[in-house]
């Protein structure tokens, strides 16, 4: 049994919108303290790691555990639909194998979502120790994604002991973003316990980025290591996306 209030539309929509932005469908697993997923994207290149505690809802009942794969298309199509007074209800039908979301407000609007099978395999959690911690502006973030995406399709991240620079280079030229610590900094934090230099793909930073909805966020990485880049959802969620690191070959 699962059923769960939502004051909040904009919660569920920021929700909905960052697991879109890597995934067709979503496993979630609800337990009794609250919604989580982690699931690798299809090219296995990146990861997400969200998890949502019952206290973001207003109501939350859930005996057992319980699987709910469902396809974002379909969830996103929904989702648009909310207006931004509504009431959220949802119940999980078992018995149909369906996902109900209730939209209340002056009209009581009903979709019902049909589950898909769950995967047989549980995707693990990826447990890395990292060199490099830096907490920044996302909004920064943002627009350097942007500005090396202009001549790049994959943005390098240096690190050392007191900045954090971005570059990339294409056929149009090159282009490099450096933070530094210091009064008025963009960068609210950085702690480098080795320096490093690591590369990733631009396409998949770009869809990340999109998902960002809180004002700040935290980058770790390690040379040629996964980035992780994390942040606060729906209040007092939390969501990790890994990727993977481009190697250069020499």
């Amino acid at each position: 049994m699962f059923r769960a209030t939502l004051n909040s539309s904009k919660a569920w929509k920021q929700i909905v919108d960052a697991v879109a932005t890597l995934l067709t469908e979503a496993h979630f697993l609800i337990k009794d303290d609250g919604f989580s997923l982690i699931q690798y994207d299809s090219s296995r290149a990146a990861m997400i790691d969200l998890y949502l505690p019952s206290s973001i809802f207003q109501e939350y009942h859930c005996k057992g555990e319980h699987n709910l794969s469902l396809g974002l298309d379909e969830l996103t199509k929904v989702s648009k639909r909310m207006a931004g007074d509504d009431k959220l209800e949802f119940n999980l039908d078992e018995t149909q194998n369906r996902f109900e979301i209730r939209m209340i407000s002056q009209a009581e609007r009903t979709f019902k979502i049909q589950l898909l099978t769950p995967p047989e395999e549980k995707t693990q959690k990826i447990r890395s120790s990292f060199e490099i911690r830096a907490e920044m502006f996302s909004d920064t973030f943002k627009q350097v994604v942007k500005d090396i995406g202009v001549v790049s399709n994959h943005m390098k991240i240096t690190a050392t002991q007191d900045s954090l620079s971005f570059g990339g280079m294409g056929d149009a030229g090159e282009a490099q973003v450096s933070l530094t610590l210091g009064e008025d900094s963009l960068l609210h934090e950085l702690e480098v316990k080795q320096s490093g230099t690591s590369m990733y793909a631009l396409s998949y930073l770009t869809e990340i980025a999109k998902a960002i909805s809180s004002d700040s966020l935290t980058l770790r990485m390690t040379e040629n290591k996964p980035v992780m880049l994390e942040f606060p959802i729906a209040e007092s969620g939390l969501i990790k996306f890994l990727l993977a690191p481009r190697i250069e070959r020499r």
